[in-house]
């Protein structure tokens, strides 16, 4: 198993549409982001984001779909990485055929890390077929 690491940006955030819910109900919304990543992963994304806010403070829950277009330890190509969390559990795994180029084969983990000055840490953990 290989890992690469990277730090990102979000270059921008737009909601899509109108939230979903009325006053004391869970708000359902959704929202489409584009990040820049440097580090082990060189790469650009465009994610598409489903998410709920309940009226509990903290507790919250989303879903996405990012399609990460660069290279990962230098090869070329792209995945789409599969994201769904709550305020208890949080997983994101490379969605199995969609790496093309020189990622193909492409499976694996990863784990988003928030840092307390706003940073983010992207840590992939795959496997990749030898060329």
């Amino acid at each position: 198993m290989s890992r690469a690491t990277a730090s990102f940006t979000v270059e921008s955030f737009d909601a899509v549409g109108q939230p979903d819910g009325a006053d004391g109900e869970t708000v359902l919304s959704s929202a489409l982001l584009t990040k820049v990543f440097t580090g082990d992963v060189e790469a650009t994304s465009t994610v598409h984001m489903l998410a709920a806010q309940t009226p509990v403070e903290g507790s919250a829950a989303y879903v996405a779909l990012e399609r990460i277009v660069g290279s990962v330890h230098g090869r070329k190509g792209s995945f789409v990485l599969l994201h769904a969390a709550s305020h208890t559990d949080a997983r994101w795994e490379v969605v199995a055929g969609s790496p093309t180029g020189e990622l193909t084969g492409l499976i694996g983990t990863a784990v988003l890390e928030r840092h307390e000055d706003g940073s983010h840490t992207f840590t992939l953990d795959y496997e990749l077929p030898d060329r």
